[in-house]
């Protein structure tokens, strides 16, 4: 008996621990550069280095999968906190934001201090339909996962007039083109940078529609694309019309994963090690990608072929890829606010570069 008690303590603590983690996020740093004479982006081995020799810099704040509701303060207040840093230059946010209609409140008093950076954002499927308790196994078992709903029940258009409002471009199957600053920061002088951006509304509900780049595409100094959901044909897009860096969440890098292994399922057609971090994106690396399914009708892949031959593309098509970042996201489903071997994560993104 007395060393059933022994392990009572410790038993305790491990059902515990995934409790405690999911309430512990951290800022993970990248870093990336784009060399003159490469046409992609390369990843720098130091990322706590930030003195490099380039023209130009942008510090990216990649927010994804809040999740917020009415219990959730303390992820409220770290949002609110990260506008604090000095050395965001635009923020990023990749969808799935609500949990319920409560969390409108909360994401009001979260984001609103970051309106003081340039940002723009996509939505993802828990910013048009509360979540709701799921048997985790569904996502084992594909076949067997819930109908989607049609009928949304947040309060999403007043969330993006919130945003807009804020000064944040809405690139839900939209382009725009950003004229910002490079920061005078670590002897640089400040520069003028065009940044051409593209998004998509959720591939994970079939709301993404085929990706549009702006004109200036081929001339901006970053090339920077949004979705929430990492789905294989939308990547295969991007890395064809030659984006420097696509941003997207919805994986929550797997939440609950195995130490030394990693997610055991990440909710896309992905293969498992892109379930979260920093990767380079080759087009045609899944075999089969899901297709587009809206509202019952099967859309056919879009056509790279056609898409590469476009003259905007120029010499950016020659690789056929493009780095991708999947946030693990910040929050969870208020059923589930547990996280294992998977710590919640906000992420700042480097991205240096030449002015010629």
């Amino acid at each position: 008996m007395r060393y059933l008690g022994a392990l009572a303590p410790l038993a305790l603590g491990a059902t515990a621990y995934p409790f405690i983690e999911a309430r512990r996020p951290r800022l993970r740093r990248y870093q990336l550069e784009k060399a003159p004479d490469l046409p992609a982006l390369i990843p720098l081995r130091n990322p706590d280095n930030t003195d490099l020799p380039s023209d130009w810099q942008l510090r990216i704040l990649h927010l994804s999968d809040l999740h917020l509701w009415s219990g959730s303060e303390w992820l409220c207040e770290y949002v609110a906190s990260l506008s604090e840093f000095d050395e965001i230059d635009f923020v990023a946010l990749t969808g799935d934001n609500f949990s319920d209609a409560s969390g409108l409140a909360m994401l009001k008093r979260a984001l609103k201090p970051l309106f003081k950076f340039p940002g723009a954002f996509v939505f993802g499927s828990n910013d048009y339909y509360s979540g709701r308790a799921k048997i985790p196994w569904h996502y084992f078992f594909p076949d067997k996962k819930p109908k989607l709903r049609t009928v949304p029940d947040l309060p999403t258009e007043e969330f993006r007039s919130f945003l807009t409002d804020g000064g944040w471009i809405d690139l839900n199957n939209q382009v725009a083109t950003l004229n910002t600053t490079s920061p005078a920061r670590q002897g640089r002088s400040a520069i003028a940078l065009s940044l051409a951006l593209s998004g998509v509304n959720d591939p994970h509900i079939g709301r993404d529609e085929t990706v549009k780049v702006p004109p200036t595409w081929g001339q901006s100094q970053l090339r920077l694309a949004l979705t929430h959901a990492p789905y294989a044909r939308v990547l295969d897009q991007y890395a064809t019309w030659g984006a420097d860096l696509v941003l997207a969440g919805h994986t929550h890098g797997g939440q609950v994963c195995l130490p030394g292994f990693g997610a055991l399922v990440n909710n896309t057609d992905l293969p498992l090690s892109y379930s979260g971090g920093l990767h380079l994106w080759k087009a045609g690396t899944v075999d089969n990608p899901a297709p587009r399914v809206h509202k019952g009708k099967i859309y056919p892949l879009p056509d790279l072929g056609k898409i590469a031959k476009d003259e905007q593309i120029g010499a950016t098509r020659e690789l056929e890829q493009t780095w991708v970042h999947i946030s693990r996201g910040l929050g969870t489903s208020k059923f589930t606010p547990v996280r294992l071997a998977c710590p919640p994560e906000a992420s700042l993104i480097t991205v240096s570069g030449y002015s010629n």
